[in-house]
């Protein structure tokens, strides 16, 4: 990976919003156009694209001058052939509000290189590949084909750690910890994928045939919040029959699993890893594990449950993981005892304690700077996970799953809620804020332990340990805030499971 193509990703204005971006306004034509009045249009206006619109002004597809080879010229169809025939459908929108980090994103995940701009529903403009390139000079492809053209572990192990660079370099520049982390685990699924694949090839032969099979990303991955200390939470799903298969996938993962560590993704200590019976089922044994936790929701149900819903198609036949989330999503809004258990057990740490950390941190941390000894009061540092993001993820699992969303990360849970008048805009609007806010701290902690750990030794000390002496006052005031917003969450779950 070229040093130019870093710092390309790293010269995006990065507060700069994707409405901001729209230079004019599109062409857009009805799906019964014909295909001259198109061209006409595209060439007049020097336009790469021509969207297509229903009466109400809902987008319906596009058709792009990289389509007119394929799809009109070498079938010589005649130009009164209606644009409907020959356009993209299905295609990917973006709200104005959005970061053009997002935009970048979405067009690397989907290989688009247009995204019609909405606002408030409505379409008012269209962002291309070109604009990106015009503002940033270089796409986040050319960082993802870096990964994709490895053909070693080692290569790979080369593109972790220049993924770690490049997350240090976002961070000082202030770019959303939301954003961020979808970024960092983008390139880490790239990151996975392609050791799948190169170890896939290496076992080929001897493995033999295999039926269908997933590889599932879960936890903060899972969620496409995967910050940059974060060990290994994975598992698979086959067809077939689970003991015919079962030895010849854990072969295969248990390669994967230690190749991933190789490259910087540590083996997970609880053992949630493909290459362990546990997490490597076929989809029966699954549907069996789930309805046993549902039956049952005894406390290590519980804790597995809260690492595997979270659960993600990421290689192989992804139906598989789809089909596995549609009936999970049909079936545990059924069992309110379950809920009920999930529910409690995300209060069972730090949910309780979220309000008061927010004061007792601004209070310690005025003593300190006033020479008194604090330590009683409170530590000097917080720990970022447990203490900070963790109970909002549970809190926005445990709702996603009673309403049956599909939806994996926990931003996307909390829109999501609104939609289904399952909490009110602004609640949602102060936790999304509120959750950036504390996943930023925790990526900051991650980032100051990743650079001590590059001259020393850390032993056993977590890397989601923040420093709060380190902080300005500001920086203390918005962390204490964050907390003391999320503070209403147990009174929430209160009301909304056991009542």
């Amino acid at each position: 990976m070229s040093d130019a193509s870093q710092q390309d990703l790293t010269e995006l204005a990065l507060d700069t919003r994707v409405g901001q971006l729209i230079r004019k306004s599109p062409l857009v034509c009805l799906p019964t156009t014909p295909l001259k009045q198109v061209f006409e249009a595209m060439d007049k206006e020097k336009a790469g694209s021509m969207l297509v619109s229903d009466e109400t002004g809902v987008v319906q597809g596009i058709l792009t001058r990289y389509d007119l080879i394929s799809r009109v010229i070498l079938p010589a169809l005649p130009l009164s052939t209606p644009i409907s025939q020959v356009m993209s459908t299905g295609i990917k929108t973006i709200d104005a509000e959005s970061g053009a980090l997002e935009a970048m994103l979405m067009m690397a995940r989907h290989k688009v290189r247009h995204l019609p701009v909405l606002h408030q529903g409505f379409l008012v403009g269209m962002v291309s590949e070109g604009d990106l390139f015009n503002f940033q000079r270089s796409s986040l492809r050319i960082l993802s084909a870096s990964i994709e053209q490895a053909e070693t572990i080692a290569d790979l192990k080369v593109c972790a750690a220049e993924v770690l660079r490049l997350a240090r370099r976002l961070m000082a520049q202030g770019v959303a910890a939301t954003s961020l982390a979808r970024l960092v685990s983008h390139l880490n699924d790239s990151l996975t994928r392609r050791v799948i694949v190169i170890t896939e090839q290496d076992l080929r032969s001897e493995l033999g045939e295999l039926p269908a099979w997933c590889w599932l990303a879960l936890g903060s991955e899972g969620r496409e919040e995967q910050t940059v200390a974060t060990d290994q939470d994975n598992a698979i799903i086959f067809e077939g029959d689970g003991e015919t298969y079962r030895s010849r996938f854990k072969q295969l993962a248990g390669e994967i699993n230690r190749a991933l560590a190789d490259i910087g993704f540590p083996l997970c200590k609880g053992g949630v890893m493909a290459m362990n019976d546990k997490w490597c089922r076929s989809v029966d044994e699954w549907h069996d594990l789930l309805a046993g936790w549902f039956q049952s929701p005894m406390p290590e149900a519980l804790l597995d449950a809260n690492i595997f819903f979270d659960f993600r198609g990421l290689y192989g036949e992804v139906g598989l993981a789809e089909s596995l989330r549609d009936w999970l999503s049909k079936q545990v809004g059924s069992h309110g005892l379950f809920l009920r258990s999930l529910a409690q057990d995300a209060m069972r740490d730090e949910v309780s304690k979220l309000t008061s950390n927010g004061v007792i941190i601004s209070i310690a941390r005025a003593l300190r700077k006033r020479g008194h000894k604090a330590d009683w009061l409170a530590p000097a540092s917080l720990e970022m996970k447990r203490g900070g993001t963790a109970p909002v993820v549970y809190f926005a699992r445990v709702l996603a799953l009673a309403k049956g969303i599909a939806a994996t990360s926990t931003d996307e849970r909390l829109r999501i809620l609104v939609d289904l008048k399952a909490m009110s805009e602004s609640e949602s609007h102060q936790m999304r804020d509120a959750f950036n806010v504390l996943q930023r701290y925790r990526l900051r902690a991650q980032l100051d332990y990743a650079t001590r750990a590059e001259t020393a030794d850390q032993g056993d000390l977590s890397p989601n340990l923040l420093a709060l002496d380190e902080l300005s006052s500001h920086e203390i005031e918005r962390l204490s805030e964050a907390l003391s917003h999320l503070g209403g969450l147990r009174a929430r779950l209160e009301m909304d499971f056991l009542r």
